[in-house]
């Protein structure tokens, strides 16, 4: 009976305030704060233990040179170096591990979030490039809903797709779409390869929600381009990437 009371009684203190919510105006000042070594001050002395005793190995890992490039690859639409490798090599590794029944590949360009340097490539670059914890997934999508992705591409902006698919926009409508060099098939089912995050939905691409079945590898889209880009060093290659004209824009 006594919490009833004092619940009541702060319920009552409270309606004046609700009542001239209404009333009030509020103005807010914002600034940017520059997080660096400042707020380092008063770090946890067990946090900075831990990070102090793997920060060696870690270093050791990251700063690993895994791969050569001859040139710089940048990300950016339409279609770009970076895109197209990130996009080709998730389909060969796609390809690797379903017997080669995966059709082609779509990611995102917001998944993309550095460029690969000229030179050295290190572990660390491709941790950079493929920041977020996105896992690859295979996914059996109608032809009707392949045809509803690329539609959508056409009116809003296409996201990286691999070299396979030829992609043709003429006033921010779908002209074309081939695979293969081929008319997509309306009654067929393909295999595509993408990241979950695509697949729930992610950067508006809600044609993925038609698939049929879903293939969860358990593998991250950074773990799948670094056994690309070993397998690459390991055949005394280097790392490239081509601009293929996947996508073509007509006014």
């Amino acid at each position: 009976m006594k919490n009833r009371l004092i619940l009541i009684s702060f319920a009552f203190l409270l309606l004046p305030l609700v009542g001239s919510a209404q009333e009030n105006s509020f103005t807010f000042k914002a600034s940017r704060v520059l997080m660096d070594s400042t707020w380092d001050k008063n770090s946890e002395p067990i946090v900075s233990g831990i990070i102090e005793y793997y920060k060696p190995e870690m270093d050791r890992l990251m700063q690993q040179v895994i791969g050569h490039t001859d040139y710089e690859m940048r990300s950016g639409r339409p279609e770009s170096l970076l895109s197209n490798f990130a996009a080709d090599a998730m389909l060969e590794y796609a390809q690797k591990i379903d017997n080669k029944r995966v059709d082609f590949s779509l990611t995102n360009f917001g998944g993309l979030r550095a460029s690969m340097p000229k030179g050295e490539v290190r572990r660390f670059d491709v941790f950079s490039i493929f920041p977020f914890e996105n896992y690859l997934v295979i996914v059996d999508l109608p032809g009707t809903a392949v045809r509803q992705l690329f539609e959508s591409f056409a009116q809003n902006r296409p996201e990286a797709f691999s070299h396979n698919i030829q992609l043709e926009i003429k006033g921010g409508m779908l002209k074309d779409v081939l695979l293969e060099g081929e008319q997509i098939d309306l009654t067929r089912t393909y295999r595509v390869a993408t990241i979950d995050f695509l697949l729930d939905g992610g950067d508006n691409v809600r044609a993925l929600k038609a698939a049929t079945n879903v293939t969860q590898t358990g593998i991250l889209l950074r773990d799948a381009i670094l056994y690309i880009i070993e397998g690459i060093t390991s055949n005394n290659k280097k790392i490239t990437s081509s601009i293929t004209k996947r996508v073509i824009i007509e006014d």
